[in-house]
């Protein structure tokens, strides 16, 4: 375990626990900005006491107050993430963005002063180039929280190989990040200085309310996606399934595709159509009762107990993210894609395919309408795979003996 600091104070000895900085890439209620207040909420105080900085305003920090966790908002936190194209642009951005981070770095070196800092856990590898800077010029070990997948290429291997290099220890929230980490980094990857633990998801509450723009019509299975609009993310394909439905005459069947539009223009002034030609698909083949756009919805949670089922279509093959994990634990049946069956396991608590059909999808849907009792069933399965698999008490354990390897080093 690792080692306190002994203070004093009126007379008596006591022992101050060893203080973890967490960076925060959002700041808002998001999925890794959730995932990091978990574990935090679960860690284990007197071993470490956490102190959370956010690079911007938003609901975490009124949960922060709830929990009595220290935290700061801090802009100016650049962040760098490869993607699919732009990424000599991004660099540069990010570049320019550092021209900010002495003043960073000079209020986080108050923190660490201040609450006995001896640890920097980065919750997301955009963060990972500005974490490793700040680590270094706080005189701390780092440790880096892997994830998602880059898209692989030059940027994404040297990132991967950064991380892989010169963390303390790196974070994989399944074990097929690590395998994807595993493979660009290269020869950088220490498989000794790695570990999976999986994302915590506490069991929603039985007294929590529905939300109201969900919850209608009731008479219909209300299908609900939760992921920001892009290609990769693969939302556009769900229109292919809904058209799918409508032309069987299933108006029982209704989505609701929440979130926001994401940012994937190929330049940077272009204007990204991607939300607005799924709008007008919707409205041109009649389908506006069978398929509605509600925004962003919050917290995400009341959203998944007024559907019945969780749909992910996503192009890259991730059966993990933040919205499945909340799926299962609020009893909901998913609909996804991959070959990893961890969390969705196909049959037992939903449907899982290895590739797209949109044929097949509507298949699964329909079954889950109709079938008496399957809903019922995968809901119990969800319910006890999530408290296995995300239990916040085990996963945070997990993560204080990694804190003891590295910080007792």
């Amino acid at each position: 375990m690792a080692a306190a600091t002994t203070i004093r104070c009126c007379g008596d000895t006591m022992t101050e626990a060893p203080g973890v900085l967490y960076l925060d890439l959002e700041g808002g209620w998001g999925g890794s900005s959730r995932s990091m207040f978990y574990l935090i909420e679960n860690l284990e105080r007197r071993r470490y006491r956490p102190f959370a900085v956010t690079r911007g305003d938003g609901p975490i920090g009124e949960r922060y107050d709830g929990i009595g966790v220290s935290h700061d908002r801090l802009a100016g936190i650049p962040s760098f993430r490869p993607a699919e194209r732009k990424n000599a642009l991004a660099y540069l951005i990010y570049l320019y963005g550092r021209r900010g981070l002495d003043r960073v770095t000079a209020r986080l070196e108050e923190i660490r002063r201040r609450e006995n800092i001896r640890l920097l856990h980065v919750n997301h590898e955009s963060l990972a180039l500005v974490g490793r800077e700040i680590a270094r010029r706080l005189g701390l070990p780092w440790i880096c929280h892997i994830r998602t997948q880059l898209i692989p290429g030059h940027f994404a291997r040297k990132v991967y190989g950064m991380v892989a290099r010169d963390a303390a220890h790196v974070i994989f929230i399944t074990e097929r990040n690590r395998d994807h980490f595993r493979d660009l980094a290269g020869a950088e990857y220490v498989g000794e200085r790695t570990s999976t633990v999986h994302n915590i998801s506490p069991p929603v509450p039985d007294d929590l309310a529905p939300l109201p723009e969900l919850s209608e019509p009731a008479d219909a299975t209300r299908i609900l996606s939760l992921t920001n609009f892009s290609p990769n993310r693969g939302v556009d394909r769900i229109l292919d399934v809904a058209e799918i439905l409508h032309a069987r005459g299933r108006r029982d069947i209704v989505f609701f595709l929440c979130g926001r539009l994401a940012n994937t223009r190929r330049l940077p002034f272009a204007r990204n159509r991607y939300l607005e030609n799924m709008m007008a698909r919707v409205g041109a083949g009649g389908l506006t009762q069978m398929v509605r756009f509600p925004g962003h919805v919050t917290p995400p949670d009341r959203a998944l107990i007024s559907t019945h089922c969780l749909i992910k279509l996503t192009r890259e093959s991730n059966p993990w993210g933040r919205d499945i994990i909340e799926a299962m634990s609020a009893g909901r049946a998913v609909v996804t894609l991959g070959d990893f069956q961890t969390f969705i396991e196909d049959g037992a608590n939903g449907f899982i395919d290895c590739e797209f059909d949109a044929e097949r999808i509507a298949d699964h849907l329909v079954r889950l309408r109709d079938e008496p009792g399957l809903a019922d069933r995968f809901s119990r399965a969800s319910r006890q795979k999530a408290a296995d698999l995300f239990d916040g008490a085990a996963r945070a354990a997990e993560v204080c003996a990694i804190y003891d390897r590295v910080v007792g080093a």
